[in-house]
């Protein structure tokens, strides 16, 4: 029997892989654009229809309403349509971003409106409150993926993780099939708010996962590199420099036992909620 890293429920959102990397670092908007542009040709572009390439616009200082609920003042969103992505429009729109903003791209159905069920998004949200990291968040509905994520697929998924956790000095961050939402499973199940979770971020890891990337305090409470890599239960541990470990817990994304993740649960007690 295999999980998903999510809490049974009577009512469950979609299945969606979700990656994200948190940083207290500052960013470097410039690299960071170029990361996201080859993010978006390489794992997300092959799941939408190609028309759905061009970013269009920046929604600047807009004020929601019931036919453009784009959330509160202050923040934007960059919406997708026909056309061509290029690095350089991401790289102009990101450059130019106060800080304090969410960005995200998001599917467009045919009128031209955010797809909700069913599609993909990426964002990215940068704040200067030295208390909470710098969020980079990937999720695509797992439905897009003609229901089984290839193995290819899960190594491209891996390395943009890679690349990303080195280019923004992660703190911490994860792949997941998840169904749970802004918190984690495990953050739902020990009853831990995301304010707290977000502020601890840097000391205490957000939850087991598929992918799990141990930040530098977190690998020194458990012990350092050579204890993490020699004792994590894991498919796979790769140091990645900087005294942060990527935890492979299985093989495949969707083949996960319960008792794999207890194990993990049990080696990273040291440093969760």
């Amino acid at each position: 029997m295999s999980t998903d890293l999510t809490l049974p429920g009577p009512v469950s959102p979609p299945h969606v892989v979700r990656m994200e990397l948190d940083t207290f670092s500052g960013v470097d908007r410039s690299a960071l654009a170029k990361w996201f542009a080859a993010l978006f040709d390489d794992l997300l572009a092959p799941l939408c229809p190609a028309s759905v390439r061009e970013l269009v616009s920046v929604a600047r200082d807009y004020v929601p309403s019931d036919t453009t609920p784009w959330g509160p003042p202050g923040y934007a969103r960059l919406l997708l349509s026909s056309g061509d992505f290029t690095p350089s429009s991401w790289d102009e729109a990101l450059s130019d971003l106060p800080s304090f903003l969410r960005v995200q791209l998001v599917q467009l159905d045919f009128q031209g409106l955010p797809l909700v069920d069913g599609g993909w998004c990426a964002e990215v949200l940068l704040k200067d409150d030295p208390s909470f990291p710098h969020q980079i968040v990937v999720t695509a509905s797992r439905t897009l993926f003609g229901g089984w994520i290839s193995r290819v697929v899960q190594q491209e998924w891996l390395s943009a993780f890679r690349s990303g956790a080195s280019l923004v000095r992660a703190s911490g961050g994860w792949i997941t099939l998840d169904r749970v939402g802004v918190r984690t499973a495990h953050e739902v199940a020990v009853g831990v708010g995301l304010d707290e979770s977000l502020f601890t971020a840097a000391e205490l890891a957000r939850g087991p996962h598929w992918a799990t990337l141990l930040g530098p305090r977190q690998v020194a409470a458990l012990g350092g590199v050579q204890e993490v890599c020699a004792s994590a239960p894991c498919f796979s541990v790769e140091h990645l420099g900087g005294g942060r470990i990527l935890l492979q817990l299985t093989e495949h994304l969707d083949e996960v036992p319960q008792d794999a993740v207890e194990k993990l649960t049990k080696f990273l007690q040291p440093v969760l909620h």
